[in-house]
């Protein structure tokens, strides 16, 4: 049986971060503000893409409204569509979850295509994120750490797709988002063998587009560095690849 390869790129706000007492996030302040920025997100996707055609694969795309509404998307065409909020809000924290949902999900469908999928900002999903994805009728989602090797199930009719978590041979806690790797804490062969972990099962990779061009610990990376890290994206991907994964959008 072949494997399948999901590999996921959240698209949204350059860095990211929660505003207190708001409940749309902004940008990490590089000396101009805290309002979010996309310069970063969108440089990052034609990267992206680029990659991705040259390794002639397809990826799940979970899209932030305003960034639909921001940045020319039409790029996404064949790839798989998802939303992801409308302003990178915190679903469990809001008083009601729908009303951004459906903001998210409209923009996303008159700027990009009707998604079919969802990821919440940050991992925080809650019953009442379930049950406007219901609403919208969505049921595929992606919000959830698991164990290496969890198959696919059912949350009150929505399909949950886990994001691997686990430790690694050196016992260290390590996720399937690429951020480590970005920020260089991480090699692509760790990736790799977080995969072949899951067995038999579909395996999950996660990324943001704006993290190919900037670090959140240090800024814009140096044209040296960017190709580096599509260098490692690269490796990474094919490495699952040749294992005996199938890539696949998630729906």
């Amino acid at each position: 049986m072949t494997r399948r390869f999901l590999f996921t790129v959240d698209l949204d706000r350059d860095v990211n971060i929660q505003l207190e007492g708001r409940p749309e996030a902004g940008s990490i302040d590089r000396g101009q503000g805290t309002a979010p920025r996309f310069a970063s997100a969108e440089r990052g996707l034609h990267l992206l893409l680029d990659l991705l055609d040259d390794i002639g694969m397809k990826a799940t795309f979970f899209v932030e409204g305003r960034t639909a509404q921001t940045i020319d998307c039409s790029v996404l065409s064949g790839h798989c569509i998802g939303f992801h909020g409308y302003d990178h809000e915190d679903m469990a924290k809001l008083d009601d979850p729908l009303p951004a949902m459906s903001e998210g999900y409209r923009a996303v469908k008159d700027n990009v295509s009707a998604p079919v999928c969802f990821r919440a900002p940050y991992m925080s999903a809650d019953d009442r994120t379930f049950d406007a994805l219901r609403q919208l009728g969505i049921r595929h989602d992606s919000s959830v750490y698991s164990d290496p090797g969890t198959a696919p199930y059912d949350i009150s009719g929505i399909t949950e797709h886990p994001v691997a978590k686990g430790r690694d041979r050196a016992g260290r806690t390590i996720a399937a988002y690429l951020w480590p790797l970005h920020e260089g804490k991480r090699i692509p062969s760790d990736y790799v063998e977080l995969a072949l972990s899951s067995g038999d099962n579909d395996f999950i990779l996660a990324t943001h587009t704006w993290h190919l061009v900037e670090r959140r610990d240090s800024g814009p990376m140096s044209g040296e560095d960017v190709r580096r890290n599509l260098s490692d994206v690269r490796e990474a991907l094919t490495g699952i690849i040749d294992s005996g994964y199938r890539p696949s959008g998630m729906v």
